[in-house]
């Protein structure tokens, strides 16, 4: 018995000397972990404004601080970079770096002796990486994008490389562009090409010696991403009457954009870029930018007079500049837009805004806008003989349109009041007369309308008295389409095509989309000013 119980105390001796030792153990470990889950529980947002030089003398003179584990105490692995070795959790590291994800599924020595050399790599680099991937700060100086980069794209960590492209999007300026575009080249980086070519498109009349110099492939993906994203519909008053400034004219000079969809509501989106009461403005979009194209009436030292001018909007980057205005002053006239360059067709002189008489003569003079020098020409003037335009104050004359390299005039023959379309060759630099002509007996259109292009076709609206009428016009077999009535209507301002819809200003004050093959009519929202005469164009933001 007594020895039973000599051999119980021997056990119990043990088990107390055992459990002491591991409580030792446990106290530290909690200690260690301790002071590592301080360092890393710390107010993100303080370690992130901290001067980098206090940040950087911390983890290079303590062993802890570049210490990274996470919470499943995956195995550590040693990774030494330029000046500097860090112990990390390699399970979480190949979360972020596809690098070491192969790494850790190789037989390779490093994986063996839990050593990874990489001493090309800077330790700096590397540490904001860790920064990043384990704790989600990012605190990387513009001036060392790009050495950041060529580490995250050769370690491959995704994640990181698209917070450092989120970054340079907003550092990229026309001095760094093509360095990093250099870079993009050297690295086969799709994405890092993609972030420097946004911004060039973003910039692109703006900074035209950019994208000019660049490969032809690149060029044309330049001017592509201008226009990505999806077309929304704007609208602007074109033509103001009022001879006093009051809160109605104030509230119209704005740019307006329809959102959501074709049923949300309009918003205003930006001030015109002029302060007057009476203007008259057309509008073309070339390259995702909108051109204003016209005059506004100032004062002078006697009076008023109307002054020409020309903006540009950029709805990338939602600002306006001042562009060159037209050589001769013009009202009403039609702006086509024809192989990236602008043509101005028509129109009359603009000194008043009086209602036009039989002693106003519309412009024969053709002029064409280049958007990469910001200067217009002229080039051959319409061929006026017994050939006449209407003019209208409830849309541009002549109605003028484009389709491939050409543009397409319609118009009156004086005598017989039939439709003749027009054609200007713009790389030949010639008109020609497009037969056979829309007689009256074919369709009685006194009123013209809208004149577009839909699917190698010119679309031609008009009416009478009694109704309104929609043909066509097939500019390759030179033939007139059929000839279909729709629900009397009147369409007035500066209209505009997108997906076999036309968007133009209606009767009754009302915005209206009408469907060129069923030819239904349907109201879209109303504007929050009074609808008067406007101008309707697709912008991508």
């Amino acid at each position: 018995m007594a020895g039973f119980r000599q051999v119980i105390a021997a056990v119990f001796m043990y088990l107390c000397t055992w459990l002491n030792e591991c409580l030792k153990w446990v106290q530290r470990r909690f200690n260690s972990r301790l002071n590592w889950a301080e360092f890393r529980q710390a107010d993100p947002d303080l370690t992130k404004h901290k001067p980098e030089n206090q940040q950087s003398d911390v983890w290079r003179t303590h062993q802890d601080y570049r210490t990274y584990r996470h919470q499943s105490n995956g195995p550590m692995v040693m990774v030494k970079t330029s000046t500097h070795t860090f112990h990390v959790d390699l399970e979480k590291l190949a979360d972020c770096s596809e690098y070491f994800r192969a790494l850790s599924h190789s037989c390779m020595k490093e994986m063996s002796e839990r050593l990874v050399h990489l001493e090309h790599v800077p330790s700096l680099v590397f540490h904001n990486l860790l920064e990043f991937c384990f704790l989600q700060r990012f605190c990387v100086p513009e001036d060392l994008l790009m050495e950041h980069l060529r580490v995250s794209s050769y370690l491959l960590a995704t994640s990181f490389t698209d917070r450092l492209l989120i970054t340079l999007s907003q550092a990229l300026t026309e001095h760094t562009c093509p360095s990093y575009l250099q870079l993009a080249e050297g690295l086969c980086s799709v994405e890092l090409q993609e972030t420097v070519l946004t911004f060039m498109s973003k910039h692109l009349l703006e900074l035209p010696h950019l994208s000019k110099g660049l490969d032809e492939h690149l060029h044309a993906k330049v001017l592509r991403l201008r226009s990505n994203g999806t077309p929304r519909l704007c609208c602007l008053r074109k033509e103001n009457l009022t001879s006093r400034s009051d809160p109605e004219t104030d509230a119209a000079r704005k740019l307006f954009r329809l959102e959501e969809g074709d049923y949300g509501k309009w918003s205003p989106l930006i001030d015109l870029p002029f302060c007057a009461d009476k203007w008259c403005f057309t509008t073309a979009v070339v390259y995702n930018y909108l051109y204003v194209i016209g005059g506004y009436r100032h004062r002078v030292k006697k009076g008023y007079e109307f002054k020409m001018a020309s903006f540009r909007y950029n709805p990338l980057t939602h600002r306006w500049v001042s562009m060159a205005p037209l050589i001769k002053h013009r009202r009403h006239f039609s702006a086509a837009v024809c192989e990236e360059r602008i043509y101005a067709v028509g129109g009359w002189y603009l000194d008043s805004l009086v209602t036009p008489d039989s002693s106003t003569g519309v412009y024969t003079a053709v002029e064409v806008y280049d958007p990469w020098t910001d200067a217009w020409s002229f080039v051959s003037s319409l061929p006026l003989t017994d050939f006449q335009f209407s003019l209208s104050l409830s849309h541009d004359s002549p109605l003028t349109t484009s389709l491939g390299h050409c543009l397409y005039v319609l118009g009156n023959i004086a005598r017989t009041g039939e439709k003749l379309v027009l054609r200007y060759d713009t790389r030949q630099d010639c008109w020609c007369e497009l037969l056979p002509t829309l007689t009256r007996s074919s369709a009685d259109l006194p009123s013209l309308h809208f004149l577009g292009a839909a699917d190698s076709q010119l679309i031609v609206i008009g009416g009478n008295n009694s109704e309104t009428i929609v043909t066509s016009f097939c500019v390759e077999s030179k033939k007139w389409g059929q000839i279909r009535a729709m629900e009397k209507s009147t369409f007035i301002g500066q209209g505009t095509v997108l997906h076999n819809d036309l968007y133009t200003s209606g009767t009754n004050h009302s915005i209206v989309k009408v469907n060129l093959q069923s030819l239904s009519l349907s109201a879209l929202p109303s504007l929050p000013v009074s609808t008067c005469y406007e101008s309707l164009f697709h912008l991508c933001f």
